[in-house]
């Protein structure tokens, strides 16, 4: 009695099944680790972050405190984000914007904004700018580094 194996054709389609097969679950797999990219002005966002030049005031009045920003540069700030440095640790405290919750209302060159946050008197913070970039064709907030931040105290 003669055993007979696969024939060559199938063993063929068999392997290049499994390796298209393989290929397809790494592309999914590695997919979920690339992000596409933020830019702003053609060129990636952390770019335009060197850019930004603003003052920023933090005081208390009538019961609240109130940061105040000039943009002196050239890139629209989108918000800022707002950090305390305690005994070594950075903890957030959140982000301050102009206008409404999910508009796109940005401080352009020259342009004051005036915004309620929660700090106290004498607490020093950073202020970290945030600029929207786009991501595809959505538009997404990119938060700056600290380092391109300013460090005040409310007065």
């Amino acid at each position: 009695m003669h055993k007979r194996g696969l024939s060559p054709v199938i063993a063929t389609v068999l392997l290049i099944s499994i390796a298209l097969l393989l290929a397809a679950i790494i592309f999914l797999w590695a997919r979920g680790f690339l992000i596409e990219r933020n830019i702003k002005f053609d060129q990636p966002i952390e770019d335009a972050c060197g850019d930004i030049s603003f003052d920023a005031e933090a005081f208390a009045e009538a019961g609240e405190t109130r940061l105040a920003i000039v943009n002196r540069g050239n890139v629209p700030i989108y918000g800022v984000e707002l950090q305390e440095s305690s005994e070594g640790d950075i903890s957030n405290l959140g982000v301050a914007r102009c206008g409404e919750i999910g508009s796109e209302r940005t401080i352009r060159n020259g342009e004051t904004c005036s915004m309620i946050i929660s700090a106290t008197t004498g607490q020093e913070l950073y202020i970290v700018p945030m600029i929207l970039g786009e991501q595809g064709i959505a538009k997404a907030p990119y938060t700056c580094l600290r380092e391109q931040g300013q460090r005040i105290t409310v007065q």
